[in-house]
């Protein structure tokens, strides 16, 4: 039955929290299990569209026995027929004999599978929500008018214009018409959409552009590389800490806490794994490294005062609509911190004797998935020129054409976040008259753009956004979803990021396909700028290489007034000053931007960790060109630990790697923190129990061994838990579920299941202690600071600051107590110690375990409340998700290994209230889990996303690579004609009318 409701109702949801990044078939490949996914029982189905029966034309597959035509699918515009062969895992391969034609067709069938996605998703680049939504849910006029400050949409419209005449804007165009083709049948009703998200209207679904795919393009570059909300954040805290724990305060709590800033916000990452020792060997390098062990030697640069600006915290806290409706449209396409690993294997080191390539971005966890699976082939007919053929396989996301992820012939490519700041917030000065602002001593005048939204049951708002020429848009403040001019008396804050203006990143992509070589790739990629990555890859040589090629921002020395010893002065990933004396001086050069072929270790690995170790002293501030000028990077790399397993993984293997042993990495679930964090848990219930032995022994802890909570043997028998959590599963963060029957495994026995539900036990004690005691110890500060929540990653830092760093050098060192007075609770009379907090918190996880029941079989596991959801685009259409409510073993989602930073990453939000219950949910995590060896014989790719490549419940590929997915296994994907042939679910041949 087909249920019908407006389209406001149907997509609100949606609204206010977007969802987003070969060889023989017969092989199952790395960490797969070989799934039933014979073709189904209907001879055509699978295929585009109704399919009349076949007829005598075919495309550049030809007439094959052995290939047969299952249907014909008529696409206005194409130069030649082309063949779609769908496999049983419902990826489409598309054979041509133009890359033009090869475009359209991947537009169509895009559009055809992902028609909401693409819709929603160009809106939302747009600043275009609002004119369907706004009458019901009028923060999405907010949210449209963060994203038009911005400007994504004229940005896009700049780079289209600046596309020349040629294959690339062909292309551009030609997908956008296959797009088109199919919301005209939508808006005609010949096409429909999805069960349950019929509710949308047909006359959303305007023709495409390539402009939309431009807008799409540059929104995912926004989402990766733009982070000014982040440097306010850091000015907030900077600016609260020493506000609220300042030396000279009356409060003697809030002096024995200045310096709070130092042990809260640390710049270097907890592991201190690298990708590489440095830049790249060359004369200029060696240039450069003698410039920086100069400028080591030379005096310090003269400082800025650290203390908060008069008016700053007015202005920022101006700006409060703004940062929501922004954090809005990232909630579910870029969360919260990220996950992303890739790493290469030279052909020296590989079980093969070929290159392997591994790669599994995280990004949002959705139905559909956020990437769309295809590969192209592109022919020339014999007698012409074959030097343009492609063929590649891969995914790309929904409305941008080609591949972005996956390989070709000759070269596989994975990427992560390279955490580069690219984005700088100045604080302006303005005229009395609000019209210009002050650069340098003089006036200059502010240009404006005029927006206009259209907002459902409303008159359309039209406002103008003001832009700094020298910086970029003011940010706005925005009061009962309208702009109010900025207060000339309190300033603005204006925002220059990298991707303000036009670039070549779809042309960079593009040639990527074509490559034939590690280094004809870097060379295609040199022309990408804006949403830097760590692009690995390898070739069908053996070589294996890794570059970060982007528009790296340089600044003029006043933008690094940073003193590491005293936190106080200016950092980019701060507000900066916008009065000119914190300026962008030019772009990285070439030849320093960080980037490494064939080293000697045999692999090279990045998971969006500090590329070179700039940051390993806390201090990102102190780099230096080749000219002594600073050289920086940016504040905010990964904490460390993903990196750091993943060498420690391959270092420690023993002979060459498969593809399997690839795999096996992709999904390792070894708890880091636990690791770190699980030993000063043991000594402080150690010194619990010679208390309680000896009263007085240590008389810190005798409230705790008084509690009526505290039970000895209880005690004894967790402490027991947690030791052989390491000494016997190395912390593994297991489940403790059977994937198969949704049943608890139960400790009976040697064997492994005994071995899982063990450390699955152990794992939910480690992280319900956690987030409470990340509450004990930092709670009470960061609440007398004005903050209910904060990250995670930060937070983490933190507390394994706190833990291992020598305790007379932490600034919040209290002599009174020998530790840092950071682990007493302002909130309490008595003084709280270090070893009081973590048994408090403790005592509080086994509250709430006992809140919960069980015991024995029946006893808790980490995979009943460590879970994900691939939540459905309109969420209150409950049966697109995956797994639905509905679902006989897994409603409640399925249940993971794996916490806080595992490689495997699966992070849940750690900040959680004392009264709250911890949800241990996580919605963002790998998008794909790709390897690929580079067989010169013909590549072999093993790959799952996480859903199924059509958005269709009624699909037998909605949810097919879900089942594969959540046990961590892949399936092969067919790349060379035959295994197509051999997976091949429908052929579909596509011709003009």
């Amino acid at each position: 039955m087909r249920l019908s409701f407006s389209s406001a109702h149907c997509v609100l949801a949606l609204v206010t929290g977007l969802t987003g990044m070969l060889g023989c078939s017969d092989d199952p490949g790395p960490g797969s299990s070989a799934p039933d996914t014979g073709a189904p029982s209907e001879p055509d189905a699978g295929a585009p569209d109704g399919s009349p029966p076949p007829s005598a034309t075919f495309g550049p597959l030809g007439d094959r026995p052995d290939l047969p035509v299952d249907g014909r699918l008529t696409i206005d515009g194409l130069l030649s027929a082309v063949d779609v062969v769908q496999d049983r895992d419902g990826r489409p391969h598309i054979y041509a004999e133009n890359l033009v034609d090869a475009m359209r067709v991947e537009g169509y069938l895009t559009a055809r599978d992902r028609a909401l996605q693409l819709e929603i998703l160009r809106r939302t680049a747009e600043g275009r929500l609002a004119e369907l939504f706004g009458d019901l849910d009028p923060t999405t006029i907010d949210q449209d008018i963060a994203l038009r400050h911005v400007g994504l949409g004229r940005i896009a419209r700049a780079q289209y214009d600046a596309l020349p005449e040629g294959e690339l804007r062909q292309m551009l165009d030609a997908y956008a018409d296959g797009v088109t083709q199919v919301f005209r049948k939508i808006r005609s009703g010949d096409i429909r959409l999805p069960e349950g998200a019929t509710g949308i209207p047909a006359k959303a679904f305007t023709d495409w552009s390539g402009v939309d795919s431009l807008v799409i393009s540059r929104f995912q570059s926004y989402l990766l590389s733009f982070d000014a909300e982040l440097d306010i954040t850091m000015q907030q805290l900077f600016d609260a800490a020493r506000t609220t724990f300042a030396s000279s305060s009356a409060d003697p709590l809030a002096q024995k806490r200045a310096g709070f800033e130092r042990d809260f916000l640390r710049f270097a990452p907890s592991e201190p794994a690298v990708t590489s020792s440095g830049y790249p060997a060359s004369p200029a390098r060696e240039k450069a490294q003698k410039a920086e062990d100069k400028a080591a030697k030379r005096a310090p640069r003269a400082r800025r005062p650290g203390r908060a600006a008069p008016g700053r915290a007015k202005l920022i806290s101006s700006l409060t609509g703004y940062l929501s409706a922004v954090q809005r449209a990232r909630s579910k396409v870029a969360p919260e911190g990220f996950g992303s690993n890739n790493w290469a294997i030279h052909a020296s080191r590989s079980a093969t004797g070929h290159a392997l390539v591994a790669s599994d971005p995280h990004l949002s966890l959705s139905a559909p998935a956020v990437w769309y699976a295809v590969s192209i082939h592109v022919t020339a007919p014999e007698g012409k020129d074959a030097s343009r053929d492609v063929h590649v396989g891969g995914v790309t996301f929904p409305g941008i054409p080609g591949i972005i992820l996956g390989h070709n012939e000759h070269v596989g490519w994975g990427a992560t976040v390279a955490m580069y700041d690219v984005t700088d917030v100045y604080a302006e000065k303005l005229t009395p008259d609000g019209k210009a602002v002050l650069f340098k001593g003089n006036p200059v005048p502010l240009q404006t753009v005029e927006e206009v939204i259209a907002i459902a049951g409303r008159e359309p708002y039209t406002y103008r956004v003001p832009i700094v020429p020298h910086h970029g848009p003011l940010l706005p403040t925005i009061v009962d979803h309208a702009v109010v001019d900025p207060d000339p008396a309190v300033g603005a804050l204006s925002v220059r990021w990298t991707g303000l203006g036009p670039t070549k990143e779809l042309e960079a992509i593009f040639g990527l396909l074509r490559a034939r070589s590690v280094d004809d790739a870097q060379e295609s990629l040199s022309k990408f700028s804006v949403g830097a990555q760590n692009w690995v890859m390898g070739d069908t040589a053996g070589d294996i290489l890794w570059t970060t090629h982007a528009a790296i921002p340089t600044r003029s020395p006043e933008a690094f007034a940073w003193d590491a010893a005293t936190y106080t002065g200016v950092l980019p990933c701060m507000v900066l000053p916008g009065d000119g004396t914190a300026e962008w001086t030019g772009t990285l050069p070439e030849h320093l931007i960080p980037r490494a072929k064939n080293p000697p270790a045999g692999y090279i690995a990045t998971a969006n960790n500090d590329p070179i170790g700039d940051s390993l002293d806390n201090d990102p501030s102190n780099g230096a060109l080749p000219d002594g000028t600073p050289m920086y990077l940016g504040c905010s790399f990964d904490i460390g630990f993903r990196e750091g397993r993943i060498q420690e993984r391959i270092d420690a293997h023993e002979g060459p790697l498969s593809p399997e042993d690839c795999a096996a990495i992709q999904g390792d679930i070894k708890s880091a923190l636990g690791a770190r964090l699980v030993p000063h848990l043991l000594r402080a219930m150690d010194r619990a129990e010679e208390e309680r032995a000896t009263p007085g022994t240590h008389p810190d802890l005798s409230a705790i061994v008084a509690d009526a909570a505290y039970g000895p043997q209880r005690l004894a028998a967790l402490r027991a838990l947690l030791d052989g959590w390491g000494k016997e599963a190395d912390y593994k963060a297991a489940a403790g579920i059977d994937l198969d029957t949704a049943m608890p495994l139960v400790d009976e026995g040697d064997g492994p299941g005994a071995l899982d539900a063990r450390a699955s036990e152990a794992t939910l004690v480690f992280n319900l202690w956690l987030v409470r005691v990340v509450r004990r110890v930092l709670g009470d500060e960061l609440g007398q600071m004005g903050f209910s929540s904060f990250s995670r990653e930060l937070s983490a830092k933190a507390l394994l600051h706190l833990f291992s760093a020598d305790r007379e050098q932490l600034a919040t060192f209290d002599p009174a107590v020998q530790d840092s007075a950071l682990w007493d609770d302002m909130g309490t009379p008595a003084v709280e110690s270090r070893d009081e907090r973590v048994l408090r918190a403790l005592l509080d996880a086994l509250a709430w375990l006992d809140r919960q029941g069980g015991s024995g079989a029946a006893a808790p596991r980490w995979g009943a409340f460590h879970t994900v959801t691939l939540d459905a685009l309109v969420p209150f259409f409950s049966s697109l998700s995956i797994p639905p409510p509905s679902d006989p073993l897994w409603s409640g989602g399925f249940p993971r290994g794996g916490d806080e930073f595992a490689v495997d990453s699966s992070d849940y939000r750690l900040s959680w209230a004392l009264d709250e219950s911890p949800d241990f949910r996580y919605v963002h995590g790998p998008s794909q889990r790709l390897v690929v060896e580079l067989d010169p014989a013909g590549p072999k790719a093993w790959n799952a996303i996480p859903g199924g490549n059509v958005w269709d419940a009624e699909s037998p590929h909605f949810r097919d690579q879900a089942e594969l997915w959540r046990k961590n296994q892949t399936h092969l994907v067919p790349f060379l004609l035959p295994d197509v042939i051999q997976a091949k679910e429908s052929r579909t041949v596509v011709e003009a009318p």
